[in-house]
C-alpha cells in the first residue's frame, strides 16, 4: 500500500525500550509507567503494521496510564489520519502539541516536534526544516531524523535524493523493512518494474507476518497486468489481516480489470459491509468510483456517483461527481457551472499557491473538465487538445501508470477526431507495460481497422480476445469484441 506521508512509518523492527518511541537508543525513562511505555510501543507497532483500530485502542490505553506521554499521542494522531477520522485526528494533534511542549529533555522534545511537523495543523509544521537541520548534526543516525530527510526529499520531488534517503536508513539498519516498501514504490514510479518487484520481495522477506508487503507487491504486479499473481498476493494479505480493506479493494480491481465485473462488485460490497459506518467508508467509496471510471463501466459509475453524492453531500469530491453526472446526461451548461465553482474553491485554497504540485493538479483538473465537456458535445478535436494539456500539467509529477486513464481519454478523443495514428502513438507505450488493458486494446483494434492495417488489427484483436478470456459474457467490451471480430475478418479477406 502506497502512503506518501513520510515520517509516519515508525520503527517497527527496532527493539529496546524507548527505541520505537524516540527513534534511537538512550536510557532516559520517558514515563514512570512501564505498562504505558509497553502499550505505546505495541500501539506504534500496530500503526506501522496498518492495524489502525488496534493501534488507536492500545495508544489510548497508554495515555490513560500516563496522560503526559507525548509519543503515544503523536502515534495516535497518525493512526487517526490513516483511518480518515479527521476530527479525532485534529483533537489528538492538539493534545500531542500540548504534551510535546511539556517535555523537559531538549533532544526528546525536538524529535517529537519533528514528527509533529508532518502535520500542517501543528505549530511545528513551519519549524520542521530547522529542526531537521539541527537534529541531522546532533543525531544523524536517528530513524525519525532519517525519515524526515526522506520526507523533505519527497516534498522537493527529487527522486535521487528520495532514493538516497531511504538507502541511508538501510545503512543504519539493513533490516528496516519499510525502506524497501518506499524504494519499491519509487522504482515503480520511475518505471523500473523489475527493480520494484525486487524491493517489494525484500520487504515481504523482512516482514513475513505483515499483510502490507503482499499488498505492495500485488500493486506492482497489477500495473504490469500480471493479475493472477497480484490476486494471489492480495488474497494472502487478506488472509493475514482480514480487515485490511486496501487489499480487498485491490482484489476487486484485479477482477474488474479482467472483465469479471460481478465478482469484482461482490468484493466491493464485502468491503462496504466491512467498513460500514466508519470514516474509512468514504475512502473506500472513492476507490470504487475511481475503479468504475477508469474501467469505463458507465452504468456502475453512474450508480456509485449517485450513492456518493447522497452519502457525502458536503465532501469536496461531490461537486465534481455531480458535474460529471450532469455532463454525461447532456446538461453541459449546468455541468460547467458546477465544475467551475469547484475550481474557484480549489484555487482560493492556501495550498494552491503554497504547493506547486497542488497547483498543477488543480490546473490539470481544469483542462480535464473542459475535455470532458467537449467530448460530451462531440467536439473531439477540442477534447483531445485539453486532455493533452492536462497531461502536460502533471507529466513531471505523476508516474507513467498514474497517467494512463488521462492518456486513454486523450487517445479516444484523437480516434473520434479521425487521428488514429496519433491515438496509437498515445496508447502503444502503455500496452508495452500492461498488454492486458481491455479498453485500450479495443481502441487499438478500432484504430488499425480505420487505417486498414489488417495484420496489425488481427494481432491486436488476438491480444484483446486473450485478455477477455475470463470476462463476463455480458461485459460491454466483450460484446464489442464480437463486432470487431467480423470487421477484422472482413479486412483480412479484403471484403
Amino acid at each position: 500500500m502506497k502512503w506518501m506521508i513520510i515520517g509516519l512509518v515508525g520503527a517497527l523492527f527496532l527493539v529496546g525500550l524507548g527505541v520505537v518511541l524516540t527513534g534511537g537508543g538512550g536510557d532516559e525513562a520517558i514515563s514512570d509507567s512501564p505498562e504505558a511505555i509497553k502499550l505505546c510501543e505495541e500501539g506504534t507497532a500496530d500503526l506501522n503494521a496498518f492495524r489502525w483500530p488496534t493501534a488507536v485502542e492500545k495508544l489510548g490505553e497508554s495515555l490513560e496510564l500516563d496522560p503526559t506521554l507525548a509519543e503515544a499521542s503523536i502515534a495516535r494522531a497518525f493512526a487517526f489520519i490513516r483511518m480518515g477520522e479527521v476530527q479525532a485526528f485534529k483533537t489528538e494533534v492538539a493534545r500531542a502539541d500540548s504534551l510535546t511542549d511539556l517535555i523537559q529533555n531538549d533532544h526528546r522534545r525536538m524529535l517529537a516536534q519533528l514528527r509533529l511537523g508532518t502535520f500542517s495543523s501543528s505549530p511545528y509544521f513551519e519549524m520542521r526544516d530547522s529542526l531537521l537541520t539541527r537534529l541531522k548534526v546532533e543525531d544523524p543516525k536517528n530513524i525519525h531524523v532519517l525519515e524526515a530527510e526522506a520526507g523533505k526529499a519527497t516534498r522537493a520531488g527529487d527522486t535521487d535524493q528520495i532514493e538516497q534517503a531511504w538507502l541511508n536508513i538501510l545503512q543504519v539498519d539493513p533490516n528496516y523493512a519499510s525502506s524497501y516498501n518506499n524504494l519499491g514504490y519509487l522504482e515503480l514510479n520511475r518505471g523500473n518494474y523489475d527493480k520494484a518487484i525486487e524491493y517489494m520481495q525484500k520487504y515481504s522477506f523482512l516482514a513475513p507476518d505483515l499483510a502490507n508487503p503482499h499488498d505492495s507487491l500485488g500493486e506492482v504486479l497489477m500495473v504490469l497486468g500480471r493479475y493472477e499473481e497480484a490476486e494471489t498476493e492480495f488474497r494472502t494479505s487478506v488472509k493475514m489481516q482480514p480487515d485490511f480493506y486496501p487489499s480487498l479493494i485491490n482484489l476487486g480491481k484485479t477482477y474488474i480489470a479482467r472483465g469479471q465485473i460481478k465478482t469484482g462488485i461482490s468484493i466491493f460490497n464485502k468491503v462496504h459491509d466491512q467498513v460500514a459506518s466508519s470514516d474509512i467508508q468514504k475512502r473506500v467509496d472513492q476507490d470504487i468510483v475511481s475503479t468504475y471510471l477508469v474501467s469505463g463501466l458507465t452504468d456502475e459509475r453512474d450508480k456509485m456517483t449517485a450513492v456518493y453524492i447522497e452519502r457525502y453531500p458536503d465532501d469536496e469530491n461531490t461537486p465534481v461527481y455531480r458535474g460529471m453526472r450532469l455532463a454525461y446526461s447532456g446538461k453541459v451548461d449546468e455541468a460547467r457551472a458546477v465544475l467551475d465553482s469547484s475550481l474557484t474553491v480549489w484555487r482560493e485554497a492556501p495550498e494552491y499557491e503554497k504547493y506547486p504540485e497542488a497547483k498543477a493538479n488543480i490546473e490539470g483538473a481544469a483542462f480535464k473538465f473542459d475535455a470532458l465537456l467537449a467530448d460530451v458535445q462531440g467536439n473531439y478535436g477540442v477534447a483531445a487538445d485539453n486532455w493533452r494539456k492536462a497531461l502536460d500539467k502533471v507529466s513531471g509529477m505523476k508516474s507513467f501508470h498514474d497517467q494512463w486513464y488521462t492518456r486513454y481519454r486523450w487517445a479516444s478523443s484523437l480516434q473520434n477526431d479521425g487521428r488514429c495514428e496519433e491515438s496509437l502513438a498515445a496508447i502503444d507505450p502503455i500496452l508495452q507495460v500492461n498488454p492486458r488493458l481491455i479498453n485500450m486494446l479495443v481502441l487499438k483494434v478500432e484504430c488499425h481497422l480505420a487505417l486498414e492495417q489488417g495484420e496489425q488489427a488481427k494481432q491486436a484483436f488476438e491480444q484483446l480476445e486473450w485478455s477477455l478470456a475470463k470476462a463476463d459474457k455480458d461485459y460491454p467490451p466483450r460484446l464489442r469484441a464480437e463486432e470487431l471480430a467480423l470487421l477484422v475478418s472482413a479486412l483480412a479477406s479484403g471484403n
